[in-house]
């Protein structure tokens, strides 16, 4: 199943339910390519992921830190963390996302495994991410490769792949116990907060002094900060918000150019028009056209 598309609720929290509660780890093997602006938008799970690199390079951030994936390698995202991923200069790039409740490899409530080896390594605030190569990214392509094919006993050997792996991310001491420090956690939740406001009011007029007042800053520490956690400004950002719910709306709608353009927050349609062309290299009737189908699924 591709991933492009992530619905997520007002503080980034992905709504979708991974697996089944019988089993609960899902795949996700998804093509980003560049002409589409493809990419996985900004959020965060409950559940913990494992990323495999199948073909190109992809452009990684997991909360502040910004890294480029090679083929071959991968990352493992913790529970409650902010990514997003891209294609990184290159036409086009293939991921597997393995997302796993922990509760599968810790197994009932009150249990050693899950009191020793899991919990204290995936609750909040833990380190967020550890990047994978060689033998431990391999893995990850396995236990891709078993979901995929679905074969008999297929869920017990992904079950043992996955705990194969956890025991090696642990044995080799590249997760820890380490917390985050107050400061960090402090700048993750203002970070989500802003986030928040801009995600609940991308329709209306925001300025930078609305944003800042929201989280208690002087309008240049918060430009600053914003810039630092997500990498952008706040105004790149929601300028890119509004476009890429505006790319939603034509995908997955019959509403006129003009209706989408201000149901998105722009205050004229010619401006929309200007800066979705600037964004895509398409204007928005030609990217419609091109890209996706009335029934909402992707063509090519």
């Amino acid at each position: 199943m591709a991933l492009l598309h992530i619905k997520v609720a007002k503080d980034l929290q992905e709504l979708r339910l991974h697996g089944t509660k019988a089993f609960p780890v899902a795949l996700y093997e998804t093509v980003l390519r560049l002409d589409r602006m493809d990419f996985l938008p900004l959020h965060w799970h409950k559940e913990i992921q494992f990323v495999y690199v199948k073909k190109g390079r992809v452009q990684y951030r997991v909360g502040a830190e910004l890294f480029v994936l090679e083929q071959g390698n991968g990352v493992f995202v913790n529970a409650f963390c902010l990514h997003e991923a891209k294609p990184f200069e290159i036409e086009q790039a293939k991921i597997y996302c393995v997302n796993v409740d922990p509760k599968l490899l810790g197994g009932h409530e009150g249990s050693i495994i899950a009191a020793k080896y899991v919990l204290p390594y995936v609750t909040v605030n833990r380190l967020p991410y550890v990047k994978l190569s060689g033998d431990l990214a391999q893995s990850v392509e396995s236990v891709a490769i078993l979901l995929k094919g679905r074969e008999l006993f297929f869920e017990m050997k992904v079950w043992r792949e996955l705990l194969l792996i956890w025991e090696t991310i642990l044995t080799q001491s590249l997760l820890t116990e380490e917390i985050m420090t107050p400061s960090v956690i402090v700048q993750h939740e203002r970070a989500k907060e802003m986030l928040d406001y801009l995600h609940i009011h991308y329709q209306e007029k925001i300025t930078l002094e609305n944003l800042a007042a929201h989280v208690f800053l002087s309008r240049a520490e918060c430009s600053r900060f914003f810039k630092k956690i997500v990498g952008i400004t706040p105004f790149t950002y929601i300028l890119h918000y509004r476009l890429r719910k505006s790319m939603e709306l034509l995908r997955d709608s019959e509403q006129t150019v003009t209706t989408i353009a201000s149901s998105t927050g722009f205050s004229t349609v010619s401006y929309y028009i200007e800066r979705f062309k600037e964004y895509t290299g398409y204007s928005p009737h030609v990217y419609r056209k091109k890209f996706f189908t009335k029934d909402g699924n992707i063509t090519n």
